[in-house]
């Protein structure tokens, strides 16, 4: 029933409770204009009360259908009511300086992304089994590392980006001569111009090489190479496969090359002494450890309960500055009690004797099981980096949005980003 009908229907059952108004009666006689009447006068009889009524109602009514159906007129006539100003809920932009592409492995390809957007710009497939990727830093060249199951030699490719084109990537065969060995950390050059491999060769235990080689990537020839022998008490591969940074590092430009290296002279992991040592690679030399220097300690200490340890430093990573940021890894024991009240998730950035020089962001996860924080980028001075939270947490599945935080950490604020079109957070190069 629309508002007409109801004011129509409302007039018509207030009427019906008005009683019918009796006809106006007269005085039988009334004196002539000008007459004085000697009669006595009549006192005129008190009215009755229902007199107004009778009269009043119907112009009650009325007044009431009047206002009803102009206010009818006022609400059809009223403008729709506009909404207030709405609410910025946008975050501020990312500065240009940060990268915006990043190259990820998934299966056997690689995936190119905006962290941005989070769109898939390419899928890039060789044919074989893509198991590395780094990063040069002008955001748009890459090299992919082709490692074919069986123990065939390893390849190098290189890939460049053109966002917006029809054909966005760009890929070609580097002319680098392939190594039979695995590779546990690559890095290109800031430039793009020299790529820095190391791996490792041994037949025995005691009889493992050390290897850390440079070579153009234009012309694929050999810059350099520096070797060092190591038995059990010496690892240059404490950080396991990975590139860009936490395997090799370029820093004074495109002079010098920062690695990782340990030494546990007994077992235990209390015994383990991590370092980055840095060799300038446009000096001749071929000894990997006599030719450099320790530019940097890496904090190796644990906090232990009886229900759960953590260290400051569980992957690390070193700026082209020489400093170090590193994301905090922490669990609890068999009897899963709360690992982080030990230590809350944190990216942290230390000096070269291991100082702890400011907290780029720190996770309240009180209810967390385990907790990690991987480092995959960091800006020269260390102050901004692109990290991930990866927390199990108490009722919360592994896959569920709370359990982990993708994003850029800078003055203790963290912006988040969407999430890995593919991959993990240990293989991708910004």
């Amino acid at each position: 029933m629309s508002i007409e009908d109801r004011v129509r229907a409302a007039t018509r059952a207030r009427a019906g409770l008005v009683r019918q108004v009796r006809p106006l009666e007269l005085p039988d006689e009334l004196p002539a204009r000008g007459r004085r009447s000697r009669r006595t006068r009549r006192v005129r009889p008190a009215r009755d009360p229902r007199h107004w009524l009778n009269w009043g109602a119907p112009l009650a009514a009325a007044a009431l259908v009047t206002a009803l159906a102009l206010a009818l007129v006022l609400l059809r006539q009223a403008p729709a009511p506009q909404p207030g100003p709405a609410t910025p809920t946008s975050t501020p932009p990312i500065p240009a300086s940060i990268p915006r592409y990043y190259v990820t492995l998934d299966h056997m390809d690689a995936v190119v992304a905006d962290d941005r957007t989070g769109r898939r710009l390419a899928v890039i497939s060789t044919g074989e089994n893509i198991y590395n990727v780094t990063a040069a830093a002008d955001d748009r060249t890459f090299v992919l590392e082709e490692s074919p199951v069986g123990g065939h030699a390893t390849t190098w490719y290189l890939l460049r980006l053109t966002p917006g084109a029809t054909h966005p990537t760009q890929l070609t065969k580097l002319p680098i001569a392939p190594i039979v060995a695995n590779i546990y950390g690559l890095a290109l050059s800031p430039d793009g111009t020299k790529l820095a491999l190391m791996w490792r060769t041994a037949s025995t235990p005691t009889n493992a090489v050390a290897h850390l080689s440079v070579y153009s990537v234009p012309t694929g020839a050999t810059l350099g190479t520096w070797t060092e022998s190591g038995g059990s008490g010496h690892s240059a591969l404490n950080e396991g496969v990975a590139g860009d940074g936490t395997g090799l590092t370029w820093i004074d430009g495109d002079t010098t090359v920062a690695f990782p290296w340990a030494v546990q002279p007994v077992p235990g992991y209390e015994h383990l002494t991590k370092m980055f040592r840095a060799l300038d690679v446009s000096t001749a030399g071929h000894d990997l450890l006599t030719d450099s220097r320790v530019v940097s300690q890496v904090p190796t200490s644990w906090t232990q309960t009886k229900t759960a340890s953590a260290t400051p430093c569980g992957v690390t990573l070193m700026s082209s500055d020489g400093i170090l940021v590193c994301g905090s890894s922490g669990s609890g024991n068999d009897s899963f009690q709360p690992a982080c009240p030990t230590a809350d998730p944190t990216i942290a950035s230390y000096s070269a004797r291991g100082k702890r020089l400011q907290v780029l962001y720190r996770w309240p996860a009180a209810q967390c099981l385990s907790a990690n924080t991987t480092v995959m980028w960091t800006s020269p001075d260390a102050s901004t980096a692109i990290v991930s939270l990866d927390l199990s947490m108490k009722g919360i599945k592994v896959t569920a949005p709370e359990s982990s935080r993708f994003g850029i950490v800078s003055g203790g604020h963290l912006t988040v980003l969407p999430p890995l079109l593919a991959g993990d957070y240990a293989t991708i190069a910004f």
